[in-house]
């Protein structure tokens, strides 16, 4: 895996973000209640364009923050991280509310960047003074729970979700 660094959204990187968003077709499998949602894009689904959805990310400032990671060799844009400051404003069911959600672009994945991804938001949630975060994953994700346990994670239960009828694990990292 090469090198990865993280940077918060804005208006800068609005193409990058859209040409993300487009690398995850409608018709692939989502490990999300959505179809149409990206896990560390929160919302931006939900808007008419990048730039729209970037005003809402400026808007909740303080709240939650979004991050992007670039290969640091080539500039590409290979993943995104959403930091809840808080399980408050996580927009799901408070049962299977994480502070974390994140994403790896279909065509980098398996090299080790959600792993770092990860590892990097961690840092940044450990910058806002939270002692603990909460993550969850569908059960079916591998990858995902790969990350979260070599991060740290302690499995604590599987829930099943009404709605989605995904069967999501929780974890709990415990930052320095």
């Amino acid at each position: 895996m090469d090198d990865i660094r993280l940077v918060r959204v804005s208006e800068v990187y609005a193409d990058q973000i859209a040409a993300y968003r487009d690398a995850f077709p409608a018709d692939r499998p989502r490990v999300t209640a959505s179809a149409e949602r990206i896990p560390g894009l929160d919302h931006l689904e939900g808007f008419p364009s990048v730039h729209a959805w970037l005003a809402f990310c400026r808007s909740m400032a303080g709240k939650i923050s979004w991050f992007l990671a670039f290969r640091e060799v080539d500039g590409r844009l290979v993943g995104c991280s959403v930091l809840r400051h808080a399980l408050a404003y996580d927009d799901d069911d408070a049962e299977f509310a994480s502070h974390i959600g994140y994403s790896v672009r279909p065509d980098e994945r398996r090299r080790g960047y959600a792993k770092e991804l990860l590892r990097l938001t961690l840092a940044e949630a450990d910058k806002l003074g939270l002692d603990r975060v909460r993550l969850v994953c569908v059960d079916t994700n591998t990858g995902s729970r790969k990350a979260i346990l070599a991060n740290g994670g302690v499995y604590l239960d599987s829930i099943r979700g009404e709605e989605s009828s995904f069967v999501v694990q929780r974890y709990d990292i415990a930052l320095p």
